[in-house]
């Protein structure tokens, strides 16, 4: 059974606004949730990729757009071309920043990665749940989703999901001397 979120994810190809805005090659990515003024709103990072260089792998390019829904709704309340305006130097807007799949990924069989992430999409929907109800998130919850989240997410983009939504990830990643570390890492932070 398909999870809310992962429904999401694949609902918002569908929408008029990311047909007319958002580059056909773009996928989109992990959920940013957030909550403000009593709602709670996802935000869903669109990035580029396409063929690498080897038939193996699939190169991952840097965000594109940032669309951000009403959860209870599914309705989209913002679009950011993010080729127009980020928050990192325009230098790290363009280029390859990573490969799928990535290193922690990369000895899973297609069915095994599929279940991994249909079951994180499956903690975005708790995880939504205590935010729409404004309660805690309890411990065993929270390592839970941060291993998940830790394991599936590409190395190349965590800089920008960073930049984009410091709070969320520096709770649910928080990072590691094991996160990605290169030029691109450091530009972004600025």
């Amino acid at each position: 059974m398909t999870s809310r979120m992962e429904q999401l994810t694949l609902d918002i190809r569908r929408t008029p606004l990311f047909r007319q805005v958002v580059p056909q090659e773009a996928g989109v990515g992990w959920p940013m949730p957030f909550r403000t003024q009593g709602k709670v709103y996802v935000s869903l990072l669109c990035f580029g990729y396409g063929p690498a260089r080897n038939s193996v792998e699939t190169a991952i390019f840097p965000p594109l757009a940032l669309i951000t829904v009403d959860w209870a709704t599914g309705r989209p309340v913002e679009y950011l071309d993010l080729r127009f305006r980020h928050p990192w130097p325009d230098d790290q807007s363009t280029g390859q920043v990573g490969v799928f799949p990535h290193q922690a990924v990369a000895r899973l069989s297609v069915n095994d990665y599929k279940r991994l992430r249909g079951e994180l999409f499956a903690k975005y929907d708790e995880l939504l749940e205590y935010l729409s109800a404004g309660k805690p998130f309890p411990g065993e919850f929270t390592e839970d989703f941060q291993r998940r989240l830790r394991l599936l997410m590409e190395p190349g983009l965590e800089p920008y999901y960073r930049a984009l939504s410091p709070d969320f990830f520096g709770r649910f990643m928080p990072a590691t001397n094991e996160a990605n570390e290169g030029p691109r890492q450091e530009a972004v932070r600025r």
